[in-house]
C-alpha cells in the first residue's frame, strides 16, 4: 500500500513539477523571486499590450495571454528559470489570420486568436510527443535569423502610422513604407500650415508669399 502511495505521488510530481518546488519552498527565497517578479512584470505588461494590439486583438487580451501561462508554467513547467512571454514572431502571423476574417468585430478576433493558440498548443504537445523536435534543427541559422529579422521590420513598419497618428491599408512592408512616407509628408504640411495660421503674423505673411515661399 504504501508502495502504491510512493509511485502516485512520484506520477504527480511529475506532471506536476511546481507542487515538488512549492513543497521545499524556503522563506528566504521571498525577497528576491519578488523582486524577480516585479522586474518580469515590468517587462511583460507593456510588451503583451503592445503585441496583442500588433496581433488585431485588444490590448487587455495580451496581459490575460501574458499572466495566465506563466501561472500555468509555474505549475507544469520543468524549468525553475525559463521565462515564458508574449514573441514578435506570433503578432504578424495571428494578424495575417485573424484581419481578414475578423471584419473588424474585436469579440471575433479574440475568438480566432483562441482557436489558433488552442491548435497551436495541441500541434506542440503532438511534436512532443512524437519526438520530432529535430526538425527544427534542419533550419539553418542565417535562414532563422533572416527570419526573425524581417518579422520584426514587418511590426515596426506595422506600427509606424499608430506612432504619427494615421491610418493606411496595408499593401505589403515596402508599398507601407512609401505610403508611411507620404502620410509624414502631409501631415508635416498640414501642421505647419496649422502653425502659420494660429501665429500672430500669419496673416501678414499670407498676404506677402505663398506657400512656395515667394513674394507675391
Amino acid at each position: 500500500m504504501e508502495t502504491n502511495t510512493t509511485v502516485s505521488n512520484d506520477r504527480w510530481k511529475s506532471w506536476l513539477p511546481g507542487l515538488q518546488v512549492l513543497s521545499e519552498y524556503q522563506a528566504a527565497w521571498f525577497p528576491r523571486d519578488l523582486m524577480a517578479g516585479l522586474v518580469l512584470a515590468t517587462m511583460l505588461v507593456p510588451v503583451g499590450i503592445a503585441y496583442a494590439l500588433a496581433s488585431g486583438v485588444p490590448g487587455i487580451y495580451g496581459l490575460y495571454a501574458t499572466i495566465v501561462p506563466l501561472l500555468a508554467y509555474a505549475l507544469f513547467g520543468p524549468s525553475r528559470i525559463l521565462v515564458l512571454g508574449p514573441d514578435s514572431s506570433l503578432a504578424p502571423v495571428i494578424l495575417a489570420v485573424v484581419l481578414p476574417l475578423s471584419g473588424g468585430d474585436a469579440m471575433r478576433a479574440v475568438a480566432l486568436a483562441s482557436m489558433m493558440a488552442v491548435v497551436s498548443g495541441l500541434v506542440c504537445v503532438l511534436i512532443g510527443i512524437l519526438r520530432l523536435g529535430f526538425v527544427t534543427e534542419l533550419l539553418s541559422k542565417p535562414i532563422r535569423y533572416g527570419y526573425m529579422n524581417g518579422i520584426a521590420l514587418t511590426v515596426l513598419i506595422s506600427q509606424l502610422p499608430k506612432l504619427f497618428g494615421f491610418s493606411i491599408n496595408d499593401a505589403g512592408p515596402l508599398r507601407d513604407l512609401v505610403r508611411i512616407t507620404e502620410g509624414v509628408r502631409h501631415a508635416r504640411g498640414d501642421s505647419f500650415a496649422q502653425a502659420l495660421q494660429a501665429h500672430p503674423g500669419s496673416s501678414a505673411c499670407s498676404r506677402r508669399c505663398d506657400y512656395r515661399g515667394r513674394y507675391t
